[in-house]
């Protein structure tokens, strides 16, 4: 048990001086730090009902989106679960992952996250044009995230998992100069592929079901287009959950979560996520949850419910302060 606990907290340590010594490079302002923010959009209906105070709760095939220690919890051999995000300014981000329990071997994951930017209209600078620009017809810019995950439980306490993903966004064509006027360019492709890695760990720490939970995100070298490079967004996440009716001994039909978890950003401040979700009888849930330090995405909701024991369906709603409101959607099977 102690080699487990050294275990837990020299992951924690080592995490949090690699991402604190990323994040040390920037003196003055952690803002626009990072490349692909789409990376940061929260998938899955369930964990953004909660406010994202999620890290130590993901524990079906979601968990590879949140922290992928947690896909040790999955107690079935398959689990599935997809879902749909209709994103602020007509942006769309969908996601599919499906786990295989194979025992004694671990749990073995793939997941694939998409992202439609819609239709833009693109234009370039002119010196010619009387409006200082001239247009250069629509473009579609696209996202796309392919992973693969696996963890291990390396006791009934504690788990560890890892996802290996390759990032690929295309933000269409761009114009560069190559004279001393601006009708002398050359088109390049704006698109970009990268590889990055995320680490997780769960720990339970025998006090009822109270869990610990540290994951760093979006782990990678430095890519950028023409001149311009720059790091994913990089996270560290410390999290704790609990089911506070455990300590009163209330019938298990009845479940109360309450979560937190602290985040610690590449291109932000410092960020805190609290949230809770109520269960009956694992068929029924309503969650809420609300983010500290955010300007837009500050509180959430949410509800869930099991269909014919086996089939998950989850939906959350997030208010913006000036953007319009979002909607997510998520479904999920086991078998």
């Amino acid at each position: 048990m102690n080699k487990l606990l050294k275990s837990f907290f020299i992951i924690a340590v080592v995490t949090g001086l690699s991402a604190g010594s990323i994040v040390a490079q920037v003196k003055v302002s952690k803002v626009a730090q990072a490349g692909m923010k789409f990376l940061s959009v929260s998938a899955g209906a369930r964990g953004v009902g909660m406010g994202d105070a999620f890290l130590a709760s993901a524990n079906n095939s979601e968990a590879m989106f949140w922290n992928p220690a947690g896909i040790t919890q999955v107690k079935k051999e398959i689990d599935v679960s997809l879902g749909y995000n209709k994103w602020i300014a007509d942006i769309t981000h969908q996601y599919l992952g499906a786990v295989y329990n194979a025992g004694n071997w671990g749990v073995f994951g793939a997941h694939l996250i998409y992202v439609d930017y819609g239709e833009l209209e693109g234009t370039r600078r002119s010196d010619i044009d009387p409006r200082g620009y001239v247009e250069t017809g629509n473009f579609s810019p696209s996202a796309l995230v392919a992973g693969l995950s696996y963890a291990r439980s390396i006791s009934d306490k504690f788990s560890f998992g890892v996802n290996i993903k390759y990032v690929y966004q295309d933000l269409g064509s761009g114009y560069v100069s190559t004279g001393t006027i601006t009708e002398e360019y050359k088109t390049v492709d704006n698109k970009l592929g990268e590889f990055a890695f995320d680490i997780g760990t769960l720990y339970y720490t025998g006090f009822k079901d109270l869990r610990l939970a540290v994951n760093i995100a979006n782990i990678s070298l430095e890519k950028g287009y023409v001149n311009e490079t720059f790091p994913l967004p990089i996270t560290l996440k410390f999290g704790m959950a609990m089911d506070v009716l455990k300590l009163f001994n209330i019938d298990p039909v009845h479940q109360l979560t309450l979560a937190v978890d602290a985040l610690h950003l590449r291109d932000y401040s410092e960020r805190l996520h609290v949230g809770a979700e109520y269960s009956f009888n694992e068929t029924v849930a309503l969650r809420a949850g609300y983010k500290f330090n955010y300007d837009e995405d500050k509180f959430s909701a949410g509800f869930g419910l099991k269909i014919f024991k086996d089939i998950r369906l989850d939906y959350a709603y997030s208010p913006f302060t000036t953007l319009e409101s979002v909607h997510r959607i998520s479904l999920g099977y086991e078998l």
